[in-house]
Formats: structure tokens, C-alpha cells, sequence
């Protein structure tokens, strides 16, 4: 019985858990508009495409592989300010109905954007947001319920305090999305890469 009680409950610990991370997800903004989106304008080229198994496959490991690369300079760059957002940090990719690589993003803890722009305690961004409090139990952050939001007094004063801005994403997509690009036209006459969402600086 004691088992079995344990078992439940760490099952829906990790229910809360992961229910938690998407409403803080969906409180943040973070949804998948934050993404590198490889558009084509011709839905027949990425169709003839699909029709070689082989070539998507190689087209969507040459993605994967640029995903590495990106993701591993990335946290070399971020490791100096924060282990924990090194560690977490990994890359996306999302397919279309014909199995392609269609959308690249990357996830890292909240405080990355944070890093980036210079805010902290008393010295956030211009908009603000609003999160949801989460708490460790067994070792899984699970949902308090609490939604935070930033304190008004602090608006518009990032980057003035103790804390600068550190540029640590915006500068390495910059600088890698080209190989992104021509490992597109190995492929693809027609697909067009739109980045302007990635970037936390917009």
C-alpha cells in the first residue's frame, strides 16, 4: 500500500509539476513565436522534398547539427555568469506534417533574459511581466498558485543599476545563422529563414 501511495503521488507531483511549467511558460510569453522559422514559398519544392526520405533526414541532422553547435557556444558564453543556465540550456526543433525541420528555438531558465538585458530586483524592463511562483518538492519545482508581477516602480530601469547588460544569446545567433543559411540552400532554392523573433533584443 505504502508503495502504491508513493507511486501515486509522484505521479501527480510531476502532473502539477509540468502543468506549473506550462502556465509559467504561457504567463512569460514564452510560446513559439520565440522561434528561427525556415518558410518556403513554395509548399511544392518542400513536398518533392519530403518524397526522399534519405535528403530529409540529412536536411534535418545538418539543422540538428547547427543546433548543437549554436547551443554549445551559448553556453560557453553564459557559463561565467550562470552554471545553472549552461546546464539548462538546449535547443528545439519542431517538425512539419511532411517530417521536415520547419521551427529551431532554444529554452534556458527565466534569469537568462534577465542576464541579457541588465534587469534584476528594483531594475526591470519597460513592459514588465507577470510569472507564476513555483517551489521545490522532491526535488521537482511544482506550482504555488502565487502570479507575480513587476513591481511598477522598477520599470524602465534595466541595464541603469550594478548589473549591465550581458549579451550573451543575441550576439551568437547573429554570428551562426549564416551557416543556418547555407545549410538551407543545400536544399531548398525557395525557403526563406525569418530570425526576428528569436532575438531578446527585438
Amino acid at each position: 500500500m505504502g508503495l502504491m501511495k508513493n507511486l501515486g503521488d509522484a505521479r501527480a507531483d510531476a502532473r502539477r509539476y509540468n502543468a506549473a511549467r506550462r502556465r509559467a511558460a504561457r504567463l512569460a510569453g514564452d510560446d513559439s513565436s520565440r522561434l528561427i522559422r525556415l518558410e518556403t514559398i513554395s509548399e511544392t519544392e518542400r513536398y518533392q522534398l519530403a518524397q526522399d526520405a534519405d535528403r530529409v533526414t540529412a536536411f534535418n541532422k545538418a539543422v540538428e547539427q547547427w543546433a548543437q553547435r549554436v547551443t554549445t557556444q551559448l553556453r560557453a558564453t553564459i557559463a561565467s555568469r550562470s552554471l545553472r543556465i549552461a546546464r539548462e540550456l538546449h535547443p528545439n526543433l519542431y517538425t512539419d506534417r511532411y517530417g521536415l525541420v520547419n521551427r529551431v528555438g532554444f529554452s534556458f531558465p527565466r534569469h537568462g533574459i534577465y542576464i541579457h538585458k541588465g534587469a534584476y530586483k528594483g531594475h526591470g524592463g519597460f513592459i514588465g511581466s507577470k510569472w507564476e511562483m513555483l517551489k521545490r518538492v522532491g526535488g521537482q519545482e511544482v506550482s504555488t498558485g502565487i502570479v507575480r508581477h513587476t513591481n511598477p516602480d522598477s520599470l524602465g530601469k534595466q541595464g541603469t543599476g550594478a548589473r549591465r547588460p550581458f549579451q550573451w544569446f543575441d550576439p551568437v545567433i547573429r554570428n551562426r545563422i549564416g551557416e543556418l543559411e547555407a545549410v538551407v540552400l543545400d536544399y531548398f532554392d525557395t525557403m526563406v529563414i525569418d530570425a526576428t523573433n528569436i532575438y531578446i533584443n527585438r
